[in-house]
This record gives C-alpha cells, structure tokens and sequence, in this order.
C-alpha cells in the first residue's frame, strides 16, 4: 500500500508535468507559426507597398514639381503670363498626370489651363478660406512647395493640389509676393494609374494619408472601402511637398485568433492523449508550414505580375535581373535591354478612355510575348512603358532585328469595337554587358536612348552611346557654368565705336558682353547667347548688360568725359516683359543717366513676333529720349514700308550687304535704295562691318549717316575706349 501510494502520486506529478510541457510546447508553435504567416504576409504586402508607392511618388513628384517649374517661369518672366496657355500645355503633355495649371496672383485664380470646364474657379480664392489658410501662409512664409487635398473642386471633381509661392526679384531687397502657380491632380485619375482598385478587388486593404502642414494631423487622401487589417505594412512617399504614407493590408484566410485556439486545443488534446501527443505535435507545424508556403507562392505570384496584362511588373525585374545577368556573365553571353513605350499613348486615353487604352495595352502585351525567345522575357514597368530581355544573342544585329520586329509588331493595325488604331513605339536599346551590368546604370543607358530615339522622331529605335552620356553632362556642365558666371561676375562689356562717315568724329557706341571663362578665356557671346536663350538665363544676362552700360555712362560724366550715345541690344524676352519699361526708368534715375545717352537695338525678328507690343514699347522709349535702332536689317522678313508703322530713328545695315561692298553691284543698290528710302522717312543709317577705306568712301557718297567696324576699332574694354575716344560736337549727335 505503501509502495502504490508513493508510486500514484509520482505518476500524476509526471502526467502533469507531461502536459505542461506538451501544452506550453504546442502554445510555443502555435504562436510561432501565427509569427511566421504574418511575417511572410507582411513581406509580400511591403513588395506590393513599394511598387504602388513607387508609381505614385513617380507620378505625384512630377505633377508636383511642375508647380515649382510654373513658379520659377512666371519669377523670370518677371511676372507676365502671356505665355501661360502655351508653356502649361507643353508642360502638362511632357510631365503627365495634372489635369490643369493655374496661376493665382495674390491668391485669386485667374489663369487655368486647360480652361475648358474650369471656368467657374476663375475669381476663386485660394488663400483666404479657413480650410486653406494656414498651410499656405506656411508656405508663402517659408517660401516653400506645399500641398492641400482631398479637396471637393468647385468646378467638379476631387483633388490634390500643390501650390509654389511665387516671388518677383527674388532674393533681392525688391523681393515681392506676386502670388501661387498650381498643379491639380485628380485622385479618381491618380488611382487610375495604380494597381490599387485591382488589389481591393482582390481583397486587398489600402490608405493613402499626409500630415497637415501645419498641424500636423493625419489627413486620408483615399482608402478602400474596407478599413486597414491588423496585419498590414506602410510606405513612405517622399514628394516635394513632404512625406506621404501609403498602407496596404489583407485579411488571412483563416483568422490569427481562431488559428490560435484551433492550436492550443489541439496542443491540449494531444497532452490529454499521450499515445499519440507525439505524432499531433509533429504533424501540425508540417500542415501549419505547407499552408504558409501555399500562402507566400500566391502572394508572390500577386506582387510579380502586372495584373492587367499578365506580364511580370518592374519587382519582378528589380528582383531577377541580377541574377540573370550573373548566370549569362558566367556563360560569357551577350544580352540586351530594350525600354520603350508608345508613341502618343495619352491621347488614346484622352480620347477614348482608360478601359479602351487599358485594352490596347493588354493586347500589345500579347503581341510582345509571342515575340520573345526562350531566353527573354518581357516586363510591363508601369503606364505605357515595357521593357525586353533578349537573354542570348550574337551581337548588335540581332538586338537591330529584334527591335525591327517589335516596331513592325506594334504598327500591325489593331482592331476593337468596331474602331482601327495605328500605334507606333520609340525604343532605347542598351547591350549587356557593353552598355553596364547593374540594373540602375542599364536603364539610364537605355533611357537616354530612348530619348535619342523620340527626338529624331519617334517610330524607331537607338542604340545607347556614350556620346549620349557626354552630351547630357556636358549641357549640364554648361548651364552650370552660366549660372555660376553671373554669380561670379565673371561677365564684362565691350564697345565698338559708332562713328559719322563725314565728320571722322566718334559719336558713341555699342554695348557687347564678354565672357571671361576662368578655364576657357575669352567667350564670345555667339557661343554662350543661343544657351542662355535655352535655359531662360537670356533675361538676367539682358538685365546685367542694361544696369551696367547706364552705371559705365555714369561713371563717364562723373569723369567729366564727352557724352555719347550707347546702344545696347535687347532679347525679344526683354521686349515682351511689362515690367522693363519700369526697370529702365529706375535705373536711369538711380544712375542720374539722361535717356538721350541710351539706344536700343532690336532685330527685325524680335519685333515680328508680336509688332503690336514692340510698337507700344519702342514708341514708350522713343518718347522717353531713347534712341530706337533696327538691327541687322535686311536679313530678318520685314521691308522698308514696315519702318513708317515703327517709331524707328536709326537703322543698321547688316555687315553681309557692306563685305563684299567694292566687288558686288547688287550690294551696291541694296545699300544705296535701303539709305535713300530710310532718309526718305527721316530715319539715319548705320553701316555695319566696315572694314577698308573703300567701303568707308562709297558708303559716304551713297550718303549713309554712321560706321561701324574694324576699319576704325573692334570692340574694346572700356579703358581703351576711353583713351581712344575723341570729343563730339553737339550738332553730330544722333536724334534723340
């Protein structure tokens, strides 16, 4: 008795410390398990996180930045928005993705393109409103890109905006607020572009949010119907305006908490019946671990493919192209990558609708996989853009044949719904391992090929060279280099005596800049002019040669020297401005410069691109004491008989009429009828180019008024100007 009493209880205490230890074992795999399937969840959630925020940082970070950029056109232009119409339609065709540009000086809008169906935000206050207040007095204050939404538009329609603050003369001491430059995305469109509608069809979860500038509360821009699960994953959007966050999440098949009490009663089941606790323990994390991997497959193959044309997407390629590429390296193959894209895909869209376009893309898909070899394999990189792997070829040959396939493919005719679309692509071909052997530096190359490809006008295909590559560093290099010489007042003026044929005096001068390259030497202006007239620079190296040429004839009656007249050229950019005729007169005044010191000279066609403004304008100068020159004429389009419409007072015969002046009698008569038609309408007449005493002798006996060349002086610093020029007088002067 005594034996079976100290055995009984020896038995219990192992029974129940057998179970403990089964059920704490079972509790242990069970919640390790529940671990594992949300860990691989959240893995796959994070891979769809990022390829959604990567289009919508893509898309939003360009329609953003093209506030900033109407921003920065309207403060170099001084704020006049006569070009507005033209340059917000290039913009919105080259970025994509803004429904419309608006500007609003002093917050109210009074530009929007597109117009057509905006009209009622035209007088719209985008200050004021209390729900638009405080983020962007923010911003005007900080002078920085901001964005507001969701925002219901009074002309229709829900939205994010980004608004830039623009500010005339910026970073001077006249720096003012002129007003906001806005670029408006619809959210219904920029979903459009996404996989986010198909994930929630598929029983996905998703939110996009942004904090409130300023007070920092969390805004929801859009979500889906269904709230966000415990089990999901975010994504940071850096944009211009901020950081936006992006969530996605999905519900398991089976809940986490019915899992975990299916676990623990099992796991107690099978301590109560020891007979078979071993094998229930062994057997359920395999079945747990088969679910799991059943799970992750399904997943994967979700974030890999594109969903509407089946075709793998832009991870799929981030993902497996390494790899690739290190067996075909180790097999010593040559490969290539081709990047292209439909011409003209949007207006498809813009014309006939997303579902119609989304359609045509799907079939184009189709047509690239029955084009590709064992060894390829297309992808689908976002919106109209695709991307082939041809795995194995020979050489540039069999790439140039390939890519005539896809062109030939692309352009066969398509049918659907009773309608015929002609498509065309432009392609960028970039050879492996030539052309690079990462996937960053393979894209670049055959990106800049594709842009080669489009701007000798589409509808074929470029090879990558690093020609390319020099061009575009080398543009870059020198738009840095003209910036940084205004900074550096690297610029200096030149002038080139303006001299009476009858009298030998030297009556004044033109104006010329000079480039002093710390590298280079001396530039002249036909090499960094066309540049400058590119990049917008044109303006502030127009305004630099205007302050300086008054502050020279400044500097020269404080000296005590002779007046002379100086004439400076003038950009058609300085013509169109309506602030220039303002910031003459102040830097007159600010020097103490007579206006009858100073002449303009403007070529035929600078006037002709808009004769009524160039009209008003000279005639403004003229009346303020400035002299008025045309320049170079007779090689731009307009005639003698247009001068009597122009308040004109000098003319300037082009140097190519003067050159061959001793040899070509049709020279002769041009000169002679354009001097004797311009002295018929009260205007003088300027050589240009003289460079011998026979060119000076008939110009004078055909009575032309003034020279100019190098027969008397090129054009010199300033010092030497000054040593070299004689007195005038009064009665030789031009006419004011």
């Amino acid at each position: 008795m005594k034996e079976t009493a100290f055995k009984q209880p020896s038995a219990i205490v192992v029974s129940c410390i057998t179970f403990c230890i089964i059920t704490v074992l079972g509790a242990y795999l069970t919640r390790s398990t529940n671990d594992s399937i949300v860990n691989q969840q959240k893995s796959i959630l994070q891979g769809l996180a990022s390829s959604q925020a990567s289009i919508l940082e893509r898309r939003l970070s360009s329609a953003f930045t093209s506030a900033q950029i109407l921003a920065y056109e309207v403060e170099h232009n001084d704020g006049n928005v006569e070009w507005f119409n033209a340059y917000a339609n290039t913009l919105i065709k080259s970025i994509g993705g803004v429904e419309n540009l608006q500007l609003a000086p002093n917050g109210i809008i009074t530009n929007i393109y597109p117009l057509k169906g905006n009209e009622s935000a035209i007088g719209f206050d985008v200050v004021s409103p209390d729900q638009f207040r405080d983020e962007a007095l923010l911003a005007i204050n900080n002078k920085k890109l901001f964005a507001i939404g969701p925002v219901p538009l009074v002309q229709g329609g829900v939205a994010v905006i980004s608004r830039a603050p623009i500010f005339l003369n910026r970073g001077t001491q006249k720096e003012l607020f002129w007003g906001l430059a806005s670029a408006i995305v619809y959210l219904d469109n920029l979903l459009e572009a996404t996989d986010l509608k198909q994930l929630e069809n598929r029983g996905f979860q998703y939110s996009l949010s942004r904090r409130h500038t300023d007070t920092n509360k969390i805004i929801t821009l859009s979500s889906s119907l269904a709230a966000l699960s415990d089990i999901q994953v975010s994504t940071e959007l850096v944009l211009p305006v901020g950081i936006w966050t992006l969530s996605i999440s999905r519900d398991l098949d089976t809940p986490l908490i019915k899992r975990s009490i299916t676990g623990y009663a099992i796991s107690i089941f099978v301590a109560f019946l020891l007979s078979i606790a071993l094998y229930a323990i062994l057997i359920q994390p395999l079945r747990l671990r088969h679910l799991v991997k059943e799970k992750t497959i399904e997943l994967q193959e979700l974030a890999y493919l594109d969903p509407l044309t089946g075709l793998p997407n832009r991870r799929y390629l981030k993902d497996s192209l390494p790899q690739t590429l290190y067996n075909n390296q180790k097999r010593k193959r040559i490969s290539a990558f081709i990047y292209f894209d439909l011409d003209n895909f949007k207006r498809i869209n813009d014309t006939i609708g997303h579902d119609e376009g989304d359609r045509v893309l799907a079939v184009v898909a189709d047509r690239l996989n029955q084009l590709k070899g064992h060894s390829d394999f297309v992808v689908r990189l976002g919106g109209d853009e695709f991307g082939i792997l041809i795995g194995d070829i020979i050489d540039k040959k069999d790439a140039e044949a390939h890519a005539n396939r896809i062109l030939a493919c692309i352009r066969t005719p398509l049918k659907m719904n009773n309608r015929e679309y002609i498509l065309s692509t432009s392609l960028g071909i970039a050879m492996i391992p030539e052309h690079g052997y990462d996937l960053v530096t393979i894209m670049q190359n055959a990106d800049m090929a594709l842009y080669q490809a489009k701007s000798q006008g589409k509808n074929q295909f470029s090879f990558y060279t690093e020609k390319m590559k020099i061009n575009t560093h080398n543009l870059i290099k020198a738009e840095e280099d003209l910036s940084q010489a205004l900074q550096e007042h690297e610029f200096e003026l030149y002038f080139q005596p303006q001299f009476n044929l009858k009298t030998n005096h030297v009556l004044g001068a033109e104006a010329l800049i000079r480039w002093n390259h710390p590298e280079k030497g001396l530039i002249f202006p036909d090499e960094f002019i066309p540049l400058a007239e590119t990049t917008g620079q044109i303006v502030e190296l127009g305004y630099w040669v205007l302050e300086n040429s008054i502050q020279y004839l400044a500097s020269r009656k404080q000296e005590g020297r002779p007046d002379i007249l100086l004439h400076i050229n003038l950009s058609s950019k300085q013509l169109s401005d309506p602030h220039f005729v303002t910031l003459v007169q102040d830097l007159l005044a600010q020097y103490h410069v007579p206006a009858t010191s100073l002449g303009f000279e403007v070529t035929e066609t600078s006037i002709l691109e808009d004769v009524t403004l160039a009209r008003s304008l000279l005639q403004t100068f003229k009346d303020m004491g400035i002299c008025i020159a045309i320049d170079d004429f007779g090689t731009g389009y307009s005639s003698l008989s247009q001068l009597k419409n122009l308040p004109v007072d000098l003319v300037k015969i082009d140097r190519s009429f003067v050159m061959d002046l001793e040899k070509d009698p049709d020279d002769r008569e041009i000169v002679e009828a354009i001097i004797a038609m311009a002295h018929k309408l009260n205007i003088k007449v300027l050589a240009e180019g003289i460079e011998t005493r026979e060119q000076w002798t008939m110009l004078a006996a055909f009575e032309c008024d003034l020279g100019q060349g190098f027969y008397v002086s090129k054009a010199v610093i300033a010092e030497e100007f000054n040593q070299g020029q004689p007195i005038v007088h009064q009665d030789e002067s031009l006419p004011s």
